[in-house]
């Protein structure tokens, strides 16, 4: 994923940074500053706060409101080397970096709302990293929450005080700017959907009278099918091999982008695309299978995020009963 993020004052590479650490797809950072963590994940889930932290237990931590991300996840600490850069300085920079690349921020806060009592120890998001960094450094704290594309990031921002971090090397200077940066490059989900298999399907069938299907992949605004779903396709022959009474409706759903009627017809064109290709492998199927498309009427995510617009994208097959 290519993320326009440059800043004017920011150099990449700064000495004494926390060894194999690097600065995340495309972010680069602050002047002056270095990396004393960083952890990468190739894919996992992100609860992202948009509100302020309002629970703090051994089970975790709640926050008024969060939305729920996964993909690949990058977390890095910065720690700068000037005490007389203040927190509110480093974070209006990147206020402004953000905007000028198209980011959309979806909460941002401050004061009471990450400080001790009505924020409850919002920095305590970031007590691993390493401990100690965040632990008091919450006064003139500032944090924000943005999102570009299906691309997520969360940015704390707060001058250091005092307390001991371990290991002492990772020691940040009194006074200077620590700043938490974390980002989500989520993908849709059909590009790591397992592959299910006929047996599944059918007992998919057999139990709720209806099964999902993520294997039919399409270009965006296309309906003709890419060859990778030549296993899928393969998948539902055998389920037809295996009950020759089996009739079935071949429905094509889409995600709401676009207009209503643009999304009906390339639903229903998709599930035509999809039994023209069974057929093609299974002639006898022809009489058994029925394509129909009802665009976005029957979501199973909210369409307001990329994850829930990929589950929302899918073939479904529907046993007819009469």
């Amino acid at each position: 994923m290519l993320i326009a993020f440059l800043f004017s004052f920011i150099h990449p590479g700064a000495a004494a940074d926390l060894p194999g650490s690097k600065d995340p797809a495309g972010l680069k950072r602050y002047e002056g500053t270095r990396t004393t963590f960083y952890e990468e994940n190739a894919f996992d889930t992100y609860d992202l706060p948009l509100g302020k932290l309002t629970q703090r237990s051994s089970a975790g931590v709640t926050f008024e409101k969060t939305l729920p991300v996964e993909g690949k996840i990058t977390k890095v600490t910065y720690v700068g080397d000037n005490p007389d850069r203040t927190a509110l300085e480093v974070f209006r920079n990147y206020q402004s970096e953000l905007a000028a690349g198209g980011w959309e921020i979806l909460w941002e806060g401050t004061g009471d709302e990450l400080s001790p009592g009505k924020g409850i120890l919002f920095h305590s998001l970031y007590a691993n990293r390493p401990g100690g960094t965040f632990a008091i450094s919450h006064p003139g704290a500032r944090y924000l929450a943005a999102r570009k594309g299906s691309a997520h990031l969360t940015l704390f921002v707060a001058n250091y005080k005092a307390g001991t971090v371990s290991p002492k090397s990772l020691q940040p200077e009194a006074g200077v700017p620590v700043i938490a940066l974390d980002l989500i490059e989520s993908k849709p989900m059909e590009e790591n959907m397992v592959l299910v298999k006929a047996e599944e399907m059918a007992s998919g069938i057999s139990g709720q009278g209806s099964v999902n299907l993520y294997g039919f992949l399409f270009d965006t605004g296309s309906a003709s099918l890419k060859p990778e779903s030549d296993p899928t396709l393969g998948e539902v022959v055998k389920l037809l091999q295996s009950d020759p009474a089996l009739r079935l409706l071949v429905v094509g759903h889409t995600d709401s982008v676009g207009q209503f009627s643009d999304n009906i017809e390339l639903s229903s064109d998709r599930a035509a695309s999809v039994v023209s290709a069974l057929v093609k492998r299974l002639p006898d199927a022809a009489s058994r299978l029925t394509p129909c498309g009802v665009g976005y009427q029957c979501p199973i995510a909210s369409n307001s995020s990329e994850e829930g617009r990929a589950k929302n994208r899918r073939v479904a097959l529907v046993k007819v009963e009469n």
